[in-house]
């Protein structure tokens, strides 16, 4: 409801891409035309399944049950990630991958599959475009040289082969191996591994890393808000220079998103939670991922508003420090919801939202969840006006925008999921309220006509190819070069735990933040267990605790997510890069140095 009053209002800076999947999300539309997943269940009918850079034994629990039932069932369970983590402990198969070589890894197995005749011809030649352009790339690679950077054995890697091609396998992908500089590739690599093997489409197959089932359907702006604003747009990983620019008023000196888009200046910055080249070289990423046109910053007007909504920016965004000390610059900060967050303390306004037992809502998920569910509020909150449609809807009555659809939100909500009629014509909110309600298939692509320019997979895209990046996968080289120096840095993870997936838990907890790593690599720089050590990156550093994990590879520096300022938040360390094609943040590309306290 926050983007549809803005709209009315006029337009404001908003961001593209993201902290989350996005990298991945475009692979998948490129590829398939949009991102679909199977039922959870259907891994009941696979004969493996693959758990890629993914710990649902901490993230994803009811997929986790689904794993076991499949386990004892005696489907064969492998897991791929750089940590051994809860849900490693369970597989049948686990690999070691180096961070950030998870692409090299997948290239690999495609290169053998090729190479052994273990592609499925008919399935190719009938709903696969591109496979020969794949080919010819994948013979210009060596194996021992996609081995050497992925670190998995060729015995694994042909094992791995083995467990995949004996149809139908399961993949399911996680979102961490996305967030590097050649993320939305290593998704691309793992999705054409379907594609030639002829998995896409049939029970107990698939690649599945998102489902999105509602947001092409149902109509989330039923008053054509988008009609009356015009926005601007900055990529998430900008969003420190964009604001500083902006209110230095000369931000046509440096550019920010794609010039494929046409946006408008405004006064109002609101957060609310493809310009990419790449090239056959594996170790190249074009300057070209910061540029934006500049009919991109028509007007020049600076930044004199921030309004925050259902975000913690100031805690889950990179960069803390940088983001912090440009965000104070900005006259007017507003901040919606439930705590005094990291980001609230900064705020100028700190207004109380409700919860969702305080107001009645749609709800609906592009992961694993296919169900649209009605959300009804259990009691009343302490103002009505704490709940965002109100607030939004008064604001706009004393800002004059008559144009607002001044309307109850059951009225709003019902034309929302008005579209869903057509697979339901009696479908309307008492129904939903009272009924399990999915227009999901559960095995994604069954009929094979998939939503991309061709109609077809698209092993070789033409969209990707007309902005200048690789038409078909490739691995950008990202392994770790071991240096013997005194000063060993280290790849910082920054992983989801089973207590909370962000911030919201941590609000309480007494200890500094918690690091992990393994005793080979404590050794070598000198540590024990229980140690506070700091952490320095080039722009920042925090102290914590030193918990030693031998589940964690060599020259990686484990944390969990949510970790407050007064912790030690490790996105005062994390890098503000962006991904090879859809505005990911680089996480994942944190490098530090763990320094002793004599």
């Amino acid at each position: 409801i926050g983007d549809i009053f803005f709209n009315f209002y006029g337009g404001v800076s908003r961001h593209k891409g993201g902290p989350c999947w996005s990298a991945g999300m475009h692979a998948q539309k490129y590829d398939f035309g949009v991102a679909k997943s199977h039922a959870i269940e259907d891994m009941l009918n696979s004969k493996s399944i693959f758990v890629w850079g993914k710990n649902p034994a901490y993230t994803t629990i009811h997929t986790m049950q689904i794993i076991k039932k499949a386990k004892e069932k005696g489907i064969k369970i492998v897991v791929i990630d750089p940590i051994y983590t809860k849900t490693a402990q369970i597989a049948d198969k686990y690999v070691q991958v180096n961070p950030g070589t998870d692409g090299a890894l997948a290239i690999a197995m495609a290169k053998i599959i090729v190479e052994d005749k273990l592609y499925d011809e008919e399935y190719i030649n009938s709903y696969v475009i591109g496979f020969e352009e794949y080919k010819k790339y994948l013979s210009s690679l060596e194996l021992s040289f996609l081995i050497d950077e992925c670190g998995v054995k060729e015995n694994d890697i042909r094992e791995l082969v083995d467990l995949y091609t004996n149809k139908y396998s399961s993949i399911n992908v996680g979102y961490g191996l996305q967030k590097y500089k050649n993320g939305g590739n290593t998704i691309r690599a793992i999705d054409a591994l379907g594609a030639i093997t002829g998995q896409i489409g049939f029970s107990g197959g698939g690649v599945n890393y998102a489902n999105k089932v509602y947001p092409s359907v149902i109509n989330s702006d039923p008053y054509n808000s988008q009609s009356y604003g015009e926005d601007r747009e900055f990529y998430v990983s900008n969003i420190s220079k964009f604001i500083e620019e902006s209110l230095k008023n000369t931000s046509n000196k440096v550019n920010y998103a794609s010039d494929e888009l046409d946006m408008t200046s405004n006064k109002v910055n609101y957060v609310s939670d493809e310009l990419d080249i790449t090239s056959n070289k594996t170790d190249y990423i074009s300057n070209e991922l910061y540029n934006l046109s500049n009919k991109s910053i028509k007007g020049n007007i600076p930044i004199k508003m921030a309004v925050i909504t259902k975000s913690n920016m100031l805690n889950q965004l990179p960069d803390l420090v940088e983001l912090e000390r440009v965000f104070s610059k900005i006259e007017f900060k507003v901040c919606f919801d439930m705590f005094i967050t990291d980001t609230a303390t900064l705020c100028d306004m700190f207004i109380p939202c409700t919860n969702t037992l305080e107001s009645e809502d749609i709800i609906y998920s592009s992961m694993t969840n296919p169900y649209i569910t009605y959300n009804e509020r259990a009691v009343k909150p302490a103002h009505k006006l704490m709940d965002e449609y109100y607030f939004f809807m008064e604001l706009a009555k004393k800002m004059g925008l008559n144009d607002y659809p001044f309307v109850e939100k059951r009225t709003y909500l019902e034309k929302v999921i008005e579209p869903l009629k057509r697979f339901d014509k009696n479908l309307d909110i008492e129904k939903l309220k009272n009924n399990y309600f999915t227009i999901n298939n559960p095995v994604a692509w069954e009929d094979k006509k998939f939503e991309t320019p061709s109609g077809k997979y698209e092993l070789y895209s033409e969209s990707i190819k007309n902005l200048g990046i690789s038409p078909t996968p490739v691995y950008i080289s990202n392994k770790y070069k071991e240096i013997e120096d005194k000063n060993i840095s280290f790849r910082l993870l920054t992983n989801h735990h089973a207590d909370t997936l962000f911030s919201q838990h941590f609000m309480d907890k007494k200890s500094i933040a918690q690091a992990y790593i393994n005793q080979r690599m404590a050794k070598k720089v000198g540590i024990e267990d229980k140690d506070i050590v700091i952490l320095r990156s080039k722009k920042a550093k925090i102290n914590v605790q030193i918990n030693i994990d031998d589940g964690v590879g060599n020259y990686i520096v484990k944390m969990y997510v949510g970790w407050w300022k007064k912790h030690g938040n490790p996105n005062s360390l994390t890098d503000t890069g962006i991904s090879d094609f859809g505005g990911q943040v680089t996480y994942n590309e944190s490098m530090v140095e763990i320094i002793r306290q004599n």
